[in-house]
């Protein structure tokens, strides 16, 4: 079963989204369990270790997991002491992006100092991968929905184009042309294809170096060679700009289903 950790309050609604999953055993870290602090630092210092590893005791060694977190908030800082703690299983990161039109300067600079730090782990090799998404992107692609509304909806898509392309991760595709990324590039976003072909990052990754086209199409197209053309042209359009890949599967939906993941091996700038 993939484990799933969220740090802090930002990420409850990502966390509650990836609940309805039961693929997936969620673990919250807030400040019940860590403590109240106003710098990262403190968080850091009075770690609580033996209770983080009580909570976190099930993700073992062969345990696929996923560490949740949002830049900004100081509680980032007890970060580092919860991935020495997961560092037995293999762990990526989902690291959220916060809009920097609503930060003050003292959480711009921590969101800056989180998001390089962990970039800089992630290219060390020390954890598999980071994928990043911007919550300022998902702004616009949620769309005009009600404030009450709003992080559960954004959540929710984040947590599904995730949910959806770790499915495809563990599934036999009928068609792929997908090989082993190189070492080195291990800072990823991902995101969806519109109808149109549109290619919608949720995280404005530069300098991409590989990307990998998912195609999800109902069983009862799955004898149609329309997908293999589709891929096939989309490769030839993007080979310019990167190496591509794609990788077909079926699905049990009325809808055909677009996915890109995008990679790179240099790190982001925060802002």
């Amino acid at each position: 079963m993939y484990k799933i950790i969220g740090l802090g309050e930002a990420t409850k609604e990502v966390i509650a989204a990836f609940d309805k999953y039961p693929e997936y055993k969620t673990y919250h870290l807030d400040e019940s369990d860590l403590g109240k602090y106003s710098s990262m630092q403190e968080y850091e210092e009075n770690f609580p270790v033996s209770r983080i590893r009580k909570i976190l005791k099930t993700v073992t060694k062969n345990c696929e997991a996923l560490f949740v977190v949002q830049g900004g908030d100081p509680i980032v800082g007890a970060s580092l002491r919860v991935l020495e703690i997961l560092k037995r299983a293999s762990v990526s990161i989902l690291y959220l992006s916060p809009d920097v039109t609503i930060l003050n300067q003292e959480e711009k600079e921590r969101a800056g100092f989180s998001s390089s730090a962990f970039q800089d782990i992630v290219r060390s090799g020390e954890l598999e991968k980071i994928y990043m998404v911007d919550l300022e992107i998902m702004e616009s692609i949620v769309g005009e929905v009600s404030l009450r509304d709003y992080d559960r909806i954004t959540a929710e898509n984040i947590v599904g184009t995730f949910a959806m392309l770790n499915y495809f991760d563990h599934t036999d595709p009928i068609k792929t042309t997908k090989s082993k990324l190189p070492e080195a590039v291990r800072i990823g976003t991902f995101g969806i294809l519109s109808e149109a072909g549109e290619e919608i990052l949720f995280y404005d990754l530069q300098q991409i170096k590989d990307r990998e086209y998912c195609y999800g199409i109902p069983e009862d197209e799955v004898s149609g060679g329309t997908f293999l053309k589709t891929a096939k042209r989309r490769i030839k359009e993007s080979l310019a700009k990167s190496r591509c890949c794609f990788s077909i599967y079926a699905i049990r939906s009325e809808k055909s289903q677009g996915y890109v993941k995008a990679y790179t091996d240099i790190c982001q700038s925060a802002f």
